[in-house]
């Protein structure tokens, strides 16, 4: 996962903790946790969140069986070597989010089409 997307996924869980009431007796701690964030990450990534904060209720979602788990649109194999790739953060091709790999895949796109054939090319 590229380190800028970690650091969205955070800002988006502190930040929906503190919209949501929810770290009522530690406001002040996420408050700056957010702020931190905010300072770390490059200033076309935070504006392009802060724009989709506008539109989506989540501006950061996992990829699930190659889907995004914002629009649920299938990605292309392009989209899914640049979040194997791990050189930027990534966006859906649909919707726009940011996305990334949820639940431990890891996989290149090559890689899945191998491991689900057994070796013997596509099925």
């Amino acid at each position: 996962m590229h380190w800028a997307t970690a650091k969205l996924i955070t800002l988006d869980r502190v930040e929906g903790f503190l919209a949501q009431g929810w770290a009522r007796h530690s406001d002040v701690a996420f408050a700056e946790k957010a702020k931190v964030l905010r300072r770390e990450l490059p200033p076309h990534v935070v504006g392009a969140y802060d724009q989709l904060k506008t539109t989506h209720k989540e501006p950061v979602v996992g990829v699930f069986q190659e889907k995004c788990g914002g629009c649920h649109a299938s990605l292309s194999s392009a989209a899914l070597a640049r979040l194997s790739e791990d050189n930027e953060a990534c966006h859906c091709e649909h919707c726009g989010r940011f996305i990334y790999l949820a639940g431990g895949h890891n996989l290149t796109p090559s890689d899945q089409s191998h491991q689900l054939t057994g070796g013997h090319g596509r099925r």
